[in-house]
């Protein structure tokens, strides 16, 4: 005898129970005295694997990140052993020491060649070394001691140097700063030269032993007296002339660029100053000589009122002194 399968299962699916074709075809048999017996439903086993089956899965939980604190205590070991690592290849060179980037100095010098000066002027780079080397040719005498002896006064234009030195900025660098002053002895009528010196500039060469080390030509000159007209709103301060007559002057500037490889502005204008005793006697001659020269029309004008060879209206100064005799 047959009995009824059992009601579904809360877990069990219509798809293990047996189907209607399944049943009737059942009924009919038991009806009929024969048949094959109920269908045979699934196992309890092969119900819970079918169950798992249709059952979607759980999303899995993103894994929490590790904070920064957990991270470097896990770390800390191998940090550690780095350092000492990357400390070691420091002490022993294979990784470079590093150090901040400085400026570069400023050149002490200029190079062996001509070349063109901030501010205007060329330099005498390419006659480093010469003797008696001058951009204008010198008449003989023109460096000889100055000033002239006060029994001999020099007659018409005359030019000297009131100082010189190195003069250096807030910034390191520095340049040979010559003062230039004008006299006309033994003349009232005045002495005007152009701004710039007939376009031609002053010229200076700085000599020593072994040939010239510092050199340079169409520097232009800075007159005080022009600044002060300029200051003072006269009508005639941007005149193409400047005054220089009773003791008149101006300044020329010589960068670090007109020196010869191998000097600087500081111990050249140091080796300009003659030695002295202990009562400011000069006792010699100095290391070094300076010569300034420059060229003007009205220098020549001047001397041909006056009676004077014109002379180009050349005009040079030296640092040379009378040496105090014994």
């Amino acid at each position: 005898m047959s009995s009824l399968p059992p009601a579904e299962g809360p877990d069990e699916s219509p798809s293990e129970s047996p189907s209607d074709e399944q049943w009737e075809a059942f009924l009919r048999d038991a009806m009929e005295g024969g048949g094959a017996g109920a269908p045979k439903e699934a196992s309890a086993r092969d119900r819970l694997a079918a169950a798992r089956v249709r059952r979607p899965r759980r999303p899995r939980r993103p894994r929490r990140p590790r904070s920064a604190t957990a991270w470097l205590a896990s770390a800390a070991p191998w940090t550690a052993v780095a350092a000492v690592v990357v400390f070691g290849a420091f002490q022993t060179g294979l990784i470079p020491r590093s150090s901040p980037s400085s400026p570069a100095p400023a050149p002490a010098s200029g190079p062996a060649e001509a070349v063109s000066l901030p501010g205007g002027g060329t330099s005498d780079g390419d006659q480093c070394g010469t003797k008696g080397y001058h951009h204008f040719p010198l008449p003989a005498g023109a460096t000889a001691v100055e000033p002239p002896s006060a029994a001999s006064p020099a007659f018409g234009p005359q030019l000297s140097l009131s100082h010189y030195g190195y003069a250096a900025d807030p910034e390191g660098e520095g340049d040979i700063v010559i003062g230039l002053r004008f006299t006309t002895p033994g003349t009232k009528k005045p002495l005007q030269v152009s701004r710039t010196l007939g376009g031609e500039g002053a010229a200076v060469e700085i000599e020593g032993p072994d040939g010239l080390v510092a050199g340079a030509h169409g520097l232009p000159v800075i007159w005080p007296s022009a600044a002060r007209a300029s200051a003072s709103g006269a009508s005639d301060a941007s005149g193409a002339s400047v005054d220089v007559s009773d003791g008149g002057g101006g300044e020329i500037v010589v960068p670090a660029e007109a020196l010869c490889p191998g000097h600087d502005g500081d111990s050249v204008a140091k080796s300009l100053v003659p030695p002295a005793d202990s009562t400011g006697t000069v006792t010699g001659p100095p290391p070094y000589r300076l010569v300034v020269s420059l060229r003007d029309p009205a220098v020549g004008t001047l001397r041909t009122t006056l009676g004077l060879p014109a002379g180009g209206g050349l005009l040079s100064a030296v640092n040379l002194v009378p040496v105090a005799r014994s």
